[in-house]
């Protein structure tokens, strides 16, 4: 038995745990095993094309400035990763930026509240056009 399903309210929650159960406690009875997993859904393409794309990683990229040098998007979100999501060590002792790609829709989403505001406040970043999310 595979299920997978999209949770929206604890209602709707309710009522297919209710409806499920009978399957999961006759599969149990016979002496199989079941895996349940509940996981917060994935970042969405929405508001991955709104980071990337020509959204908020562009638009930090083709304005700011430091220390006289602008930096590409990519080095940008690698900054953001180390500042906001984490690091990890690497062997020689230097550190990258924890994985975005893990992030539930819902971390990702303060994710990039973080990123704008301190782009806006830090570098004095512009936005314009961002997709909704």
């Amino acid at each position: 038995m595979n299920i997978t399903l999209d949770l929206f309210n604890p209602q709707q929650a309710g009522v297919v745990m209710k409806n499920i159960w009978p399957e999961v406690k006759a599969t149990l009875m016979t002496g199989k095993r079941l895996q349940l997993s509940v996981k917060g859904q994935k970042r969405s393409n929405p508001q991955n094309r709104r980071y990337w794309g020509q959204g908020v990683l562009a638009q930090i990229a083709a304005q700011a400035v430091v220390n006289g040098k602008q930096f590409s998007a990519e080095t940008w979100h690698e900054q953001f990763k180390r500042m906001f999501i984490g690091f990890d060590e690497l062997p020689n002792g230097q550190v990258i930026g924890k994985s975005s790609t893990k992030l539930t829709k819902a971390e990702f989403s303060e994710f990039c509240q973080q990123v704008e505001a301190w782009a806006a406040t830090e570098l004095g970043v512009v936005f314009y056009d961002l997709e909704a999310e």
